[in-house]
């Protein structure tokens, strides 16, 4: 997967984000407050754009800090790579958990995290693209 495709998803999961918002506000759920409603969307809205954007840039900044140290550098860049792979993997179980719970007690809101979870999946998605060419250009660099 290329950035650019990956960007485009990102954008087309925010137009669904939109229109998953509109319908929570408003559909009546479980007879919660308009308030109620308007924290779970501003909630799920906020987790998915923050946590898309803060996973795909805050780690390469930091590999960035301890660039004068090539052996610090290799193992950050090692440890960040390994946290690219975990996350999706550790987002997928805990969905896994989360429709089961919510099936079961028949809270359906809950399925909302379900979307940050998304935006998690894809700022590692995007990390890991980051990650290969910035290893590439740093390859290059020290050849």
């Amino acid at each position: 997967m290329t950035e650019s495709k990956l960007h485009n998803l990102y954008k087309t999961i925010g137009y669904f984000l939109i229109a998953v918002s509109l319908i929570l506000i408003l559909l009546p759920i479980d007879s919660s407050s308009v308030q109620n409603k308007y924290g779970i969307v501003l909630a799920m809205n906020i987790g998915f754009h923050m946590f898309y954007h803060m996973i795909s840039i805050v780690p390469l900044k930091q590999l960035n800090w301890v660039k004068d140290n090539p052996v610090l550098q290799n193992l950050a860049f090692k440890g960040i790579m390994v946290m690219s792979f975990f996350m999706p993997i550790a987002c997928i179980m805990a969905s896994i958990i989360i429709i089961i719970d919510s099936f079961s007690n028949q809270t359906y809101y809950k399925l909302t995290v379900l979307l940050v979870f998304l935006g998690v999946i894809l700022g590692a998605f995007k990390l890991n693209l980051k990650l290969r060419s910035w290893r590439e250009s740093a390859l290059q660099q020290r050849a």
